[in-house]
């Protein structure tokens, strides 16, 4: 017959009232020293001796990670103390760092994967190191940022492919009005960003964040989107795009 649990894992019924049970709640004990000590969740379901349920042995790291959280170990609720509300809280601290610090790494991933073009062999370390060593350079020299001559237009492949839609587009006679009303606005919109301007506003934003800026020594994310549009490497060559257009190879 199936034993399902019906009160957290570490105690047990006795006379109509909740209280320790023997092994499982020197186990809860086990579980919050071993994840203090810096073991991961998947290790300390693994090293478990005792099981979840009569029926079911083994464990999983969900199952470490919501005991890890269930504050009724510290007497909350009704139920008896297995642990203490100090070793809840260093516990809980510490999952709450190595979330933020997994959210952290997977979005830093994602900027960087963003911003390289061109079939890059880089690794994630080595775009980092070259952003580091980029923006240090510009701290060090805020005027390196200028552009080093007025850019030209010239437009892109999607912006050709748009105008040739709406050329098409505007001799149908059945065509949406809507649609050809959004391809009109999303054109305008692409060729004004491709439009040449001296970028000075944005030159000299770039130029203000640099200044008086401490060297760094690790990414900074938020300054880097600020200022760095993309890593465009081709045949061997890489260079740095600012926002303003200007290229550091």
């Amino acid at each position: 017959m199936k034993s399902h649990r019906n009160i957290p894992f570490g105690y047990m019924m006795r006379g109509g009232e909740i209280v320790l049970h023997p092994e499982e709640s020197v186990a809860v004990r086990e579980i919050f020293e071993m994840y203090l000590r810096g073991m991961s969740l998947k290790s300390i379901a693994a090293a478990m001796t005792v099981p979840y349920n009569t029926d079911k042995f083994l464990w999983n790291k969900n199952m470490v990670s919501r005991m890890l959280e269930n504050k009724r170990y510290t007497g909350s609720d009704g139920y008896p103390p297995i642990i203490e509300l100090e070793v809840f809280r260093k516990a809980n601290e510490i999952k709450l760092r190595k979330a933020a610090l997994c959210i952290c790494t997977d979005e830093k991933k994602k900027y960087l994967h963003s911003l390289v073009s061109g079939g890059s062999s880089l690794t994630e370390s080595e775009v980092e190191g070259l952003l580091v060593s980029v923006i240090n350079r510009l701290i060090a020299e805020p005027k390196l940022a200028a552009p080093d001559k007025p850019q030209e237009y010239a437009p892109t492949a999607e912006i050709t492919d748009m105008e040739q839609r709406l050329a098409a587009l505007m001799h149908d006679v059945t065509v949406d009005i809507d649609e050809i009303t959004r391809l009109i606005a999303d054109t305008a919109a692409a060729k004004y960003e491709q439009c040449p301007y001296d970028n000075r506003d944005r030159t000299m934003k770039i130029i203000d964040l640099l200044t008086r800026r401490e060297p760094l020594d690790t990414l900074d994310m938020e300054l880097s989107k600020q200022i760095i549009r993309a890593v465009h490497i081709n045949k061997g060559i890489t260079a740095i795009e600012l926002v303003n257009g200007k290229m550091i190879t």
